[in-house]
This record gives structure tokens, sequence and C-alpha cells, in this order.
């Protein structure tokens, strides 16, 4: 059995690990330990695992960033957080379970008892199914996407400083999960890099149409909580700061 553990404090990942060994057989699990988001998804990437035991606050970060990314229904995930009020949201996700800290082994053995009901069970569906049922099967796709332009191109509900994947899938009267869905499979990307490219679009746009602009304005007017998201948003994007863009784009 493979477990990647995503926990950025060290007392609580080793405390996890000694549980799941005491709980499992050390010689038949294979655990693994990250502690950023960025190592979470590169692992996710490269390796397949049985069971993903998620915090959600890393180091400041949203840890719902990394759910935005992963398909749940191949990727069997349980919540472990000391912020309970954010469990349906998780539950939403498709997560299979969220235990409060501090974890209890009783606890954890009854999220185990989940998670091998939930494998059994999704083990005996893909033997009759090649994929994963598809969120998506009774949603007009072309409508959707016209839709999704309107909001961005037109309505320009990026702007929207407190748009988040919940908020946008209300707009199109969609699951978060389906939404999630649609821009990873269909369109490559997550919601995270849909957001951050109309965002940047617009702030390149406006460096160049207003030269006497102060940087810092544009961030904001494009739906930038803070300078320091919209700064580092530029630089992954461009691999250059505002300022040098804007200098050099002058005539």
């Amino acid at each position: 059995m493979k477990i990647l553990i995503l926990e950025d404090e060290p007392v609580h990942a080793k405390y996890l690990i000694k549980l799941l060994n005491s709980i499992l057989s050390p010689s038949k699990t294979e655990i693994q330990h990250v502690t950023s988001i960025q190592e979470a998804n590169t692992y996710l990437n490269q390796f397949p695992i049985d069971l993903f035991f998620l915090d959600l606050n890393i180091f400041g970060s949203d840890g719902f960033e990394v759910l935005d990314q992963i398909p749940t229904t191949k990727t069997i995930t349980i919540i472990v957080s000391a912020n309970t009020d954010n469990a349906i949201r998780a539950f939403e996700y498709g997560v299979i379970d969220f235990i409060a800290k501090p974890i209890s082994e009783d606890r954890l053995r009854l999220a185990l008892e989940r998670y091998n009901h939930f494998a059994t069970t999704y083990q005996k569906e893909n033997t009759n199914q090649n994929t994963p049922k598809s969120r998506l099967l009774q949603v007009d796709l072309e409508d959707l996407q016209n839709r999704l332009s309107h909001l961005m191109e037109v309505k320009k509900v990026y702007r929207n400083e407190d748009l988040s994947l919940e908020v946008l899938a209300s707009e199109l009267e969609l699951h978060p999960r389906q939404l999630s869905e649609f821009l990873n499979g269909k369109k490559q990307t997550t919601f995270h890099s849909f957001l951050h490219s109309y965002r940047i679009g617009e702030a390149k746009e406006l460096l160049i149409q207003y030269p006497e602009k102060n940087v810092s304005d544009i961030g904001f007017e494009v739906g930038y909580k803070s300078l320091s998201s919209f700064y580092d948003a530029f630089k992954k994007e461009l691999k250059i700061t505002a300022s040098e863009f804007r200098e050099t784009t002058r005539p």
C-alpha cells in the first residue's frame, strides 16, 4: 500500500506515520511525506498512490489547491485538519473522510476501514468500466465553454478578488468538481492557472496602455487581494517582474 502525506508540521507528520505503522503492516506499506503543495503535485504526477493524507493549511497556503488539481476519482484522499469548518467543503471535493486534529488511533482506524471499503468498491466498479465515470456526461460542453468565456472575457469576473472555484461553478450552475474536471480534462489547466492567465493577461495590457499608472494599482484592478500575490503570479507567468515587463515594452 502506497501512502502520501502532505503535512508541513513535522510533529504531526511523524505521529501520523507512527500510527499508520502501528495499524498497518510496515513491510507492506510505503509511506512518503512531503511538506509543500509543489512537492505533493510533483509526486502525484509522477507516482501512483493508494491513499493521500492532506492537511489544509500548508505554511499558510490553502490545501484545497491540491484538490483543484487532482482527480479524486483516481486519488483516494483523507483530510487531516484542525479546521473542521472546512469539512463540508472537503466532502464536496470527493474526499472519503475528514479527521480532526489531534488524531486518535481509533479515529484513524475508522478512516482506514472506510478506505478499505471505498477501495474495494472502486476496484469492483473498475472491473466493469475502463475509465472512471465523468461528472460531465449530462453537461453540454460547447454551451459550457461559451458561458465560461462570456463570464471571463465579457463580464471579466476574474476581477473579483474573492472569485473561487466554488463561486465560478455556481455562476455556471455546476458542482465545483464538474468545473474542476472540465478545466483539468478539457482545457488541460487548473482553476488557479486559468484564473491567473486572465488576470495577468489584462495586467499586461494595462501596463502597456497606461505607462503612468502604478503597477500596484493595476494588480488590484485585475483582481489580486495582495501585491505579493500579484507580483508572484506575474513573475511565474512571464519569468520577469511587472516593472521589468513595462520597461521592455516602452516605445
